[in-house]
């Protein structure tokens, strides 16, 4: 049992949205829980064949808010799963300040979680206000504090730039604070992601019509740099885009999916990859309940992928790292060369001073990590 293969579960269940929100995800559907876990439950067990061929290497409970649910819930899920993998290296939850308890954590980390991520977002009440968030800074110092009197020592803190009523002066407070608790808290990884708005959310609303603001491209830039600086400083590594880890504390799951590792997802929603194959659950909670329980189709999208996607897909999540792509592994799972297929392509990049290439590797440059959607895009 030497392949290797990660497992997500999507938990599509939320005490409120965000305003930047654009996932799947419900806030008025909690008498479907217990049932929608039952069908998770019977989703994993219906993949019985493939997971008692693999070594199940990480477990990921995202969402919507995996923290909102009742642990016994996440606990029967990860019961579920040790049913093929009792040895399971990194078991994460994604948390959301306010909705986590003394007896939650200690549930959560009996049932096996070695990993727990929280949503800070910010450590501004007001800007958080103004996002939506369902939580203040205070909330986050006492799911800190929880986590820490039942034992976990590998904590990820989620942090989001530009956001309203956020300057250069008020990015650095943020990250100075987080910085300043994370010995005491066994903070180990801190993701940083650029706000994305999108058309459907009260978020973009509230900007195009001029209700809130966002700081200009010169500012953002600047915010940009402090954060790389000063995490750098502390003894964090920029291993991806947007995160950074003390070393050795890496998103083992993440990094599965960067590598172009196999995966399933399981629940509605979830995507999975495998066999050279992508494809997604039903993004309905009902239909994807009534279809577990009735032997219905739950797959809501399938794409079988080519030689030539694939390669594609590689690089562009490779060059996501910071090791970029591997030239002889690339030869390796591919049985090509990589210049053979892609000449074009990187000596344009090459040109334009967004990779850079030598003996072993092909990676962003500074000014590529900047630009990435343009290095992407050559290989879409």
């Amino acid at each position: 049992m030497n392949k290797e293969i990660s497992i997500y579960i999507n938990i599509p269940f939320c005490k409120s949205r965000c305003y930047y929100c654009d996932f799947f995800s419900n806030t008025s559907k909690d008498d479907l829980i217990e049932n929608y876990i039952d069908a998770v439950c019977s989703e994993i067990l219906q993949n019985a064949e493939i997971l008692s061929q693999y070594k199940i290497k990480t477990v990921y409970f995202g969402g919507g808010t995996p923290s909102y649910i009742d642990s016994k819930y996440i606990a029967k899920v990860i019961d579920t799963i040790k049913l093929f993998s009792n040895d399971i290296s990194e078991v994460t939850i994604e948390i959301n300040p306010a909705t986590v308890n003394i007896d939650k954590m200690k549930k959560y980390k009996e049932a096996g979680i070695n990993r727990i991520s929280i949503g800070l977002q910010s450590t501004h009440d007001d800007i958080l206000k103004n996002i939506g968030r369902a939580h203040n800074f205070n909330d986050f110092l006492d799911t800190l504090k929880l986590s820490k009197s039942c034992g976990f020592n590998n904590i990820s803190i989620d942090l989001i730039y530009p956001l309203p009523n956020l300057n250069l002066i008020r990015f650095k407070e943020s990250i100075n604070q987080v910085l300043d608790l994370k010995d005491d808290y066994n903070i180990k990884h801190i993701s940083i992601y650029n706000l994305e708005l999108h058309e459907n959310t009260k978020l973009y609303f509230l900007i195009n019509e001029g209700f809130l603001s966002l700081v200009d491209e010169e500012e953002e830039y600047k915010m940009k740099e402090y954060l790389e600086t000063s995490l750098v400083e502390n003894g964090f590594l920029r291993y991806e885009i947007s995160n950074f880890a003390i070393p050795s504390f890496e998103s083992k799951h993440n990094l599965n999916y960067w590598k172009q590792g196999e995966y399933l997802g399981v629940g509605a929603g979830a995507s999975s990859f495998f066999g050279g194959s992508r494809y997604s659950n039903v993004k309905n909670i009902e239909k994807y309940i009534d279809a577990i329980f009735n032997d219905k189709n739950i797959l809501e999208e399938k794409e079988d992928l080519d030689k030539l996607d694939l390669m594609k897909e590689y690089v562009i999540l490779l060059l996501r790292l910071k090791d970029g792509i591997d030239i002889l592994k690339f030869k390796t799972k591919f049985d090509v060369n990589i210049f053979d297929v892609f000449k074009t392509e990187i000596d344009k990049l090459v040109k334009q001073n967004l990779i850079v290439v030598n003996n072993k590797n092909i990676l962003l440059t500074k000014r590529g990590s900047e630009v990435a959607n343009i290095v992407w895009q050559e290989f879409i």
